[in-house]
């Protein structure tokens, strides 16, 4: 007799970590079933499900594949794996309702089903298709968010711990999404990545697997490999299959390069002393180059906080939050949260005493009603006085650029971070239009900060896109629905970058506990059998977990809502605001300095203006070819 409860634990365990002893152990104790017959059971799912998408009608399909990297550890230091993974989002989610068949099924059988073959490509380069240069459709997107981001710029002012701009953004968007995605992975190709017939032999699969299932082929590759994929199909005849790829270039790794254009334009200004404030030196170099991703997204915001609340202090003549002193009389062991707390009283000022501006006695009332739920966003989003503040602030801003080239450099700064929240909101709440708007406005920065590779990719992919209504209008209408993105929870504020999606699942799978680089091994039948009965095992975890009440999810709540995040925030913005006031980039001071050393820069330096000279140079590439 197979009990289903013993079976259930025996999947569970060995879907989270793959463990032998740990299942055989258990078994003998009578708590779950032998180690053999799991692994019967992931022969037989990876046979049954193979590589096809069950009961797919109206769902939306979509294919991501990056480099997958492992070093092997081996006798003698050989054997470095580098192959490419792929996976399909589906969305809205699926489940399979077909019981799997309990047989002997071989590696022979698996393989048969889910191989991925290898095509070989011979690079002809004399048959590529031209690429021109387009000028570029002048878009002019609003950002429904604009107002909720003025409101949180000004809530610097309101004198107490306050949520993070992505936790405030999450608590107060809700509403419909297209739906909770289903992931699936697909065969990996053991071929070096960068290699002409990987990339080849990788949209032929894609190709192929997307007829079958009788959905338009899109699939999502990062820079290096998206241009290799675009020579590629640009050098296929006019009737090949994959002339009718949607090739998507990654939202993830866009964002690392423009995080790393920021760091670039910043240098020796003083931004990154600022940093170092709040971070370690050696993190706050990674968040300078763009790769700490989500350390230096909550960096350059503070910091925006920081600078907005020194402008707004200004236009509402409104004494600024100060530091509490505070004493070292804490005992060991102490949590940092509570010394944040500590750090961060509220200041003695009111907002709402009747002496102080009208506009902002009206964002604060208006403030509170949002985090209590009194009102909603959209209400926010269309309140008059938002629209005041934010009119008088971008004359002061005006105004203040005009002083010095110093505050015009920290006044660009600020209009970086604005394009940076444009695209993250875009990509949270999956809104198509905003998103090409974004990459449209980071690429002047891209290119004055010599991000060139990316400043040509970018330009090419936006000119796709923008050929898609007619080329492909049904997949033009499901971005617009909000198809671009997946959702892997269910709320709104949630939408993902599919490029970052196979980071999530696929490498982070592979190299956890229960992946294959934690004993299983990474040989073509071990891969075959983890990939293929990956969606199988997830379904009995999922089941277990849904009995038990035991499961590894985190919680609904963001944790940029959490009191000891919300205190930390406000004790570094307090940090970051207090360095300000007195390295004041605003100054009157003619000279073009970094605020933190008092070193002048050269006369050649020109930074300050990189908006025009990116200009400039995309208007030289027109009509150039690629």
């Amino acid at each position: 007799m197979l009990a289903p409860l013993q079976f259930g634990l025996g999947v569970q365990l060995y879907h989270h970590f793959a463990s032998r002893f740990l299942i055989d152990t258990l078994h003998h104790l009578g708590f779950c079933c032998a180690y053999q017959e799991v692994h019967q059971f992931e022969r037989n799912a990876a046979k049954f499900h193979g590589t096809n998408i069950p009961d797919l009608s109206t769902e939306f399909v979509q294919y991501v594949a990056d480099n997958v990297d492992h070093n092997i550890r081996t006798l003698d230091g050989l054997g470095t794996f580098h192959c490419i993974g792929m996976i399909a989002a589906i969305t809205p989610g699926i489940r399979s309702r077909q019981p799997i068949p309990r047989i002997k099924a071989t590696s022979l059988d698996v393989a048969m089903v889910g191989r991925a073959q290898v095509r070989y490509h011979k690079d002809e380069r004399h048959n590529l298709t031209a690429l021109t240069y387009q000028k570029l459709v002048n878009l002019q997107v609003q950002n429904s968010c604009e107002n909720l981001d003025v409101l949180w710029k000004a809530s610097v002012l309101f004198g107490s711990p306050r949520p993070a701009w992505s936790g405030m953004m999450q608590f107060v968007h809700y509403g419909d999404h297209p739906g909770k995605a289903t992931v699936m992975l697909l065969p990996m190709i053991d071929l070096k990545p960068s290699d002409s017939t990987c990339i080849f032999s990788t949209l032929t699969f894609v190709s192929e697997h997307a007829r079958c299932h009788n959905v338009t082929p899109i699939i999502t590759f990062d820079q290096p490999l998206w241009w290799k994929a675009l020579r590629i199909i640009n050098s296929e005849p006019m009737e090949s299959d994959l002339r009718r790829i949607v090739l998507r270039l990654g939202g993830f790794h866009a964002e690392m390069s423009f995080l790393g254009c920021i760091g670039h334009l910043m240098a020796s200004s003083g931004l990154q002393e600022l940093l170092e404030l709040i971070y370690a030196p050696n993190a706050v170099i990674h968040m300078m180059c763009g790769k700490a991703v989500a350390r230096a997204v909550r960096a350059h915001l503070i910091v925006d906080a920081a600078l907005n609340a020194l402008m707004l202090s200004n236009v509402f003549d409104f004494h600024l939050p100060q530091q509490s002193g505070t004493t070292d009389n804490s005992k060991d062991g102490e949590s940092e949260s509570a010394e944040a707390a500590a750090a961060a009283r509220p200041p003695d000022h009111k907002i709402t005493d009747g002496s102080r501006d009208a506009d902002l006695e009206g964002a604060y009332k208006i403030y509170e009603k949002l985090i209590n739920g009194a009102i909603s966003a959209e209400e926010v989003c269309q309140s008059e006085v938002l629209v005041r503040i934010k009119d008088r602030l971008q004359k002061h801003i005006e105004s203040t650029k005009k002083s010095s080239r110093t505050s015009a450099l920290w006044v660009q700064y600020m209009d970086i971070l604005d394009i940076l929240r444009k695209y993250i909101s875009a990509e949270r709440t999956g809104n198509w239009a905003l998103h090409l708007q974004a990459i449209q406005d980071m690429l002047p920065y891209l290119a004055a900060s010599g991000h060139n590779l990316y400043t040509k990719s970018a330009r090419v992919y936006l000119q796709q896109m923008h050929n898609l209504k007619t080329e492909h209008p049904e997949v033009q209408q499901r971005f617009e629905e909000g198809f671009h993105v997946i959702w892997r929870c269910d709320r709104l504020w949630a939408g993902l970058s599919l490029d970052l999606v196979i980071e999530q699942v696929l490498m982070r799978s592979l190299k956890t506990s229960g992946g294959l680089t934690r004993g299983r091994g990474m040989t073509e039948q071990q891969r075959l059998l983890w990939l293929l009965s990956m969606p199988a095992c997830a379904e009995v975890n999922q089941a277990m977990e849904g009995l038990t009440g035991v499961n590894y999810n985190t919680g609904e709540q963001n944790k940029d809502m959490t009191k000891a995040r919300q205190s930390r925030d406000w004790k570094d913005t307090l940090t970051v605001l207090s360095y300000l006031q007195e390295q004041n980039p605003f100054s009157n001071d003619p000279s073009f300095r970094n605020i933190a050393t008092g070193e002048n820069a050269l006369s050649t330096v020109n930074i300050d203006t990189a908006q025009s000279v990116g200009t400039a140079i995309l208007k030289s590439m027109d009509g150039h070819t690629c």
